[in-house]
């Protein structure tokens, strides 16, 4: 599908990076497979001094989604991204972060497509009802704070018999094929608006990403079928509030849902 598909590059990518990121980044580390680029990030962040890393591979055999859903991950086509993050964050602060990255990734790709791209709560990427990227984030307690491995898994030129495993409506980034997308490019984006998160996060929450959420909130004024471990029910989503919990008006009550624990799908 994309004949001029560049391999991932360390010094195409660092030289593309600001001086400030640069100081501040430990390594960047690509792999041509690898189990899973989380579980690379969690190893490194026992050893890691700068305030945070960047792990890639060309193919995950082993990757993961929300739940512990495989994450399709054919060779050379994707991006497959962990980033390893030295937080001083509390457990309390942790409620809107995969809703603040989902915001900070919209940003980070808005410029290599002109599609339309959506966060389904809370933190899956659409193009044009399509998903086309997960976010896994998962923590571990440090001396400073919490020690943060943030796995972005996007979809760039997968042919279809790739993702023929993929139980959902998937597309790419790369809608058209003779556009060749350089993931090294779009890795530097995704990379610098990270750090902005990482800086920024801290002292403001999800609030101040929140009126950007909404503005790319898929299920914003939807009726949608919610599904716990104990019940099942309809309602139409409001939007979400300032921690990043998703209101839903079900008999004329307003329902808080958190992430994790609930299903959600648009009827």
């Amino acid at each position: 599908m994309s004949e001029n598909n560049a391999n991932l590059s360390e010094k195409s990518i660092k030289g593309s990076l600001s001086k400030a990121l640069l100081n501040d980044i430990d390594s960047i580390f690509i792999e041509d497979s690898t189990e899973s680029t989380n579980d690379n990030a969690k190893e490194h962040l026992k050893t890691q001094r700068n305030l945070f890393s960047v792990h890639l591979a060309e193919q995950q055999v082993s990757g993961r989604g929300r739940n512990n859903k495989k994450w399709v991950s054919p060779h050379g086509k994707n991006i497959y991204l962990s980033l390893a993050w030295k937080s001083t964050l509390l457990h309390s602060q942790l409620e809107g972060l995969s809703l603040a990255v989902a915001t900070n990734l919209i940003s980070a790709l808005k410029e290599f497509t002109t599609g339309d791209l959506r966060i389904k709560w809370p933190n899956d990427l659409l193009i044009n009802g399509k998903k086309i990227s997960g976010i896994l984030i998962e923590t571990t307690d440090s001396e400073d704070g919490l020690d943060i491995v943030i796995g972005i898994g996007i979809n760039v030129h997968m042919d279809e018999s790739e993702g023929s495993e993929i139980d959902q409506s998937w597309g790419n980034l790369e809608e058209n094929p003779t556009f060749k997308l350089d993931r090294n490019k779009i890795i530097v984006s995704i990379v610098t608006e990270m750090y902005k998160l990482f800086k920024g996060y801290p002292i403001s929450g999800f609030k101040k990403y929140h009126h950007v959420f909404e503005t790319h909130n898929l299920l914003k004024d939807k009726l949608c079928k919610v599904e716990t471990d104990k019940e099942t029910y309809e309602g139409k989503v409001l939007g979400v509030n300032e921690v990043g919990e998703l209101l839903l008006e079900k008999n004329g009550e307003i329902q808080h849902l958190r992430y994790g624990e609930v299903s959600i799908r648009e009827l």
